[in-house]
């Protein structure tokens, strides 16, 4: 099982639970799904003037101190946008500076969000009606991004694709739920009655899958597991036959169908994999296939993944598997640009489900003092408190030996699971992000509900 799959949930104490599609293992000779959530980062030890940093007044226009960094980033193809929190406000709104700049500025015309592909579509079309936005976004969205400050920035996307011939596309590249990918291929398909019948079935397992992944917030609840992997399995063969009857018989196919159909099977294929006791299977693979695939479909278009640092990273820092920016790297080389968001101090906003869903309910925790030997104390230091550093190029490249804290969607005791919220030591950061955000001291996120 691929390590990657542990940034579901980074910071779970449960270490292994069900994810509907998500992770393997083999227990008492039974196969079962578990996921491992744990995560973290790394440390430095360097002095301030040995490294050149851009500082960010944050008391000015994020739009202003954000134009440099898209400016110098921006000649990019692909670029990960990632948070060192799941709930900080700051990095929502910095990030949605910088995408700004890079539509208006650099020609980007994709956001691809660590969500499920259905739900985004659904959003997407959302933002571009005069649909109410808060009640789109408690429909569609994970609890992670239902912000206020997310819904500042889609606000700006309706009101730009308003007055813009070139439109935002907002999507998604994760998999978790399936059920809206399933509902886009019955809308696709509604007139061919050989088709129609196999997505009746399809809607069915995945609806089951995606109930069973939601269930997982009611301590009283029990999974199914040779149930789960037997009803994925068969949704996964039903999405291959609805593929090959699509190519066998020539028939003519959207691109949000196309990208709904690979959606799909990625979201079953771990039950897939597991039937076969196979469990070498990464979600961070997996989610830069959407991005890849997105990225294609679209012309080549440019693309802005916003996602938790984790994802972004071209190596999990947990472990030595490829992120999902490491499986990017090898798809568009120095065409993708990692950039990483960090912060030492202040409050950040967590749920106390297992599961990410559009309903968690949220609230502010204070971020701890950092541990000594951390790159998060490494940079708290520094005469900057809020900078950028591009550690392309000779911007002098930090060297030390230190970890890296990173927080997930779940709250944990930051005494009782410091070694779930901090890396191994790493000496070398630009083996993991091309650019890092430091910002002294953040925020929680201000959730919609």
């Amino acid at each position: 099982m691929k390590n990657s799959f542990h940034l579901y949930n980074y910071n779970s104490p449960v270490h292994f639970i069900f994810a509907q599609h998500y992770y393997i293992i083999k227990q008492h000779e039974k196969d079962i799904l578990a996921l491992s959530l744990i995560t973290g980062l790394v440390y430095i030890e360097a002095q301030d003037n040995a490294i050149k940093t851009t500082e960010l007044n944050l008391g000015k226009d994020y739009l202003k101190i954000a134009a440099p960094i898209a400016k110098e980033i921006g000649n990019n193809t692909i670029i990960g946008l990632g948070e060192g929190t799941h709930g900080t406000k700051e990095f929502n709104e910095i990030r949605a500076a910088i995408s700004k700049n890079l539509i208006t500025k650099q020609h980007f015309s994709i956001i691809s969000f660590e969500s499920p592909y259905g739900d985004m579509f659904y959003l997407n079309k959302a933002v571009n009606s005069d649909t109410d936005l808060k009640s789109a976004m408690k429909q569609y969205l994970l609890s992670i991004w239902q912000t206020k400050e997310i819904e500042e920035f889609l606000l700006w996307v309706r009101n730009y694709n308003k007055k813009n011939k070139n439109q935002i596309l907002l999507t998604g590249a994760d998999f978790n739920f399936v059920s809206n990918s399933v509902k886009i291929l019955e809308n696709e398909f509604k007139d061919n009655s050989t088709l129609k019948v196999l997505i009746v079935d399809l809607l069915a397992k995945a609806k089951y899958q995606d109930d069973m992944w939601s269930k997982r917030n009611d301590k009283n609840f029990r999974v199914d597991m040779p149930a789960v992997i037997k009803n994925g399995t068969q949704a996964y063969e039903l999405a291959s036959n609805i593929e090959e009857t699509v190519n066998k018989d020539n028939i003519s196919i959207s691109t949000e169908a196309k990208l709904a159909l690979q959606n799909i099977k990625l979201g079953f294929k771990v039950m897939y994999e597991a039937s076969k006791q196979n469990y070498d299977i990464s979600r961070d693979q997996m989610m830069a296939e959407m991005v890849t695939k997105t990225h294609q479909l679209y012309d080549n278009k440019k693309v802005i993944v916003i996602a938790h640092n984790g994802h972004i990273a071209f190596t999990f820092p947990f472990s030595d598997d490829l992120g999902m920016g490491g499986y990017l790297k090898k798809q568009f080389g120095e065409k993708y640009y990692s950039l990483a968001t960090l912060t030492a101090s202040g409050t950040y906003s967590a749920t106390l489900d297992n599961t990410d869903t559009n309903d968690n309910k949220y609230q502010a925790y204070p971020l701890p003092a950092p541990l000594k030997d951390s790159w998060q104390n490494y940079f708290s230091e520094f005469k900057n408190e809020n900078f950028y550093l591009n550690l392309r190029g000779n911007n002098g490249n930090p060297k030390g030996n230190f970890s890296l804290a990173l927080w997930g969607y779940f709250y944990m005791d930051p005494v009782k699971y410091e070694k779930n919220i901090y890396t191994k030591k790493i000496n070398n950061l630009s083996n993991y992000f091309d650019g890092i955000i430091f910002l002294k001291k953040t925020n929680a996120s201000e959730h919609l509900n």
